[in-house]
């Protein structure tokens, strides 16, 4: 799932509760209704270390008693697609899939006692976690879990045969790597401040610095592959700016999608505005043209043709050749996470736990009650 929430470390990462991917794991806007079916009724030079320099718990985790689940539908904690059709569900004490685009969902065994986030790599391997806790991993597709090397995470992504993740002990957690299905992390450093996002596409992963204290301005780090990390500089830290946050998303291919949320210091009062970037080499370099989105996002991510952006409000705001419109409503509530699987078919989940699904690039959306399988 190409995302673009990504999830928030630090000082951010009580502000969302699934991401991915490149990401920051999402969703587009509609107006709409999809076809029936779609609505059930329901992710300083690397230093290598063979193990991480925090350790995991080694007791099995105990799944939710069956007993505390209620009835009706499962309340969305997360979620996590591999494709248009294989995805999955967290939420309720419960893991559920589909292998159908969410037309249909298959209850799994129990996810780990206290698992708060998923991902899924491919059908067989998964990860799950809390910031609170250890990290667990299943490699025979949620039959069974086993600790996954890490604790204190506060955010993972999974493209390309690589999974990464921040995390440690705030305030300055350290990014980790590994190959997908193995739970010998390399220790890449610290995050650039000391709140940071992480979004991956393919096989780069993105960590934006976020301002911390001083102010500190922000900052990208890009981690190519197992190439030395490259310090990026950001467009819109420049002069008397203060930049307190820069939601950062990649497209479905590969464009990096940056938004600067920038106060002018020299104004009485200072003006506060938006900056929108574009960069299709991977943040070596930036032009802007689009209009910024009308709302300070959260979080931001980007299909061929399109933006998205979505705050701490109701809307999902999409950007077409016709200016930026209000693409999805969560009325009462945000979105804590948008990503797409394509170009088409993409995920938006809110912070009330509903569950929304396009598959027409986010002109529609429907939304798709998990039933208790």
């Amino acid at each position: 799932m190409s995302r673009c929430f990504s999830v928030y470390a630090a000082a951010l990462v009580a502000l969302v509760a699934l991401v991915a991917l490149a990401g920051c794991g999402s969703s587009k806007p509609g107006s709409g209704q999809l076809p029936a079916a779609a609505s059930a009724p329901a992710t300083a030079s690397p230093s290598v270390t063979a193990s991480p320099s925090v350790t995991a718990a080694t007791s099995p985790p105990t799944p939710a008693s069956p007993s505390a689940r209620a009835a009706g539908p499962i309340d969305v904690q997360d979620v996590s697609f591999v494709s248009a059709g294989q995805g999955w569900v967290l939420g309720s004490g419960e893991l559920v899939t589909t292998t159908d685009g969410g037309a249909s969902w298959t209850r799994l065994p129990g996810p780990p006692a206290g698992a708060a986030h998923i991902r899924f790599a491919s059908p067989q391997v998964g990860y799950a976690w809390s910031a609170a806790g250890p990290l667990w991993i299943t490699t025979d597709g949620a039959a069974s879990w086993h600790p996954g090397g890490l604790t204190q995470v506060l955010s993972l992504e999974t493209a390309a045969g690589w999974v990464w993740s921040i995390a440690g002990t705030q305030p300055y957690p350290n990014i980790w790597r590994a190959p997908v299905g193995s739970t010998a992390w390399t220790n890449l450093g610290l995050t650039p401040d000391r709140s940071a996002t992480l979004t991956v596409h393919g096989d780069v992963a993105y960590v934006v610095g976020q301002a911390g204290a001083g102010p500190i301005p922000p900052s990208l780090d890009v981690f190519a592959g197992t190439e030395p990390v490259r310090h990026e500089s950001l467009p819109c830290a420049q002069g008397q700016t203060y930049v307190p946050f820069v939601p950062l998303g990649t497209s479905t291919d590969g464009l990096v999608y940056l938004v600067c949320d920038v106060m002018n210091n020299q104004p009485s009062p200072p003006a506060q505005t938006q900056l929108a970037y574009e960069s299709v080499n991977e943040g070596g370099s930036w032009s802007a043209g689009h209009p910024p989105p009308p709302q300070p996002p959260q979080g931001v991510t980007a299909i061929v043709g399109e933006r998205f952006a979505w705050n701490s409000g109701p809307d999902l705001y999409m950007l077409t050749g016709h200016g930026w419109q209000v693409s999805l409503i969560d009325r009462g509530h945000g979105f804590s996470l948008v990503g797409f699987e394509t170009n088409t078919q993409g995920v938006a989940l809110g912070t009330n736990g509903y569950l929304w699904i396009t598959r027409n690039g986010g002109t529609s959306w429907s939304r798709v009650t998990v039933p208790r399988a």
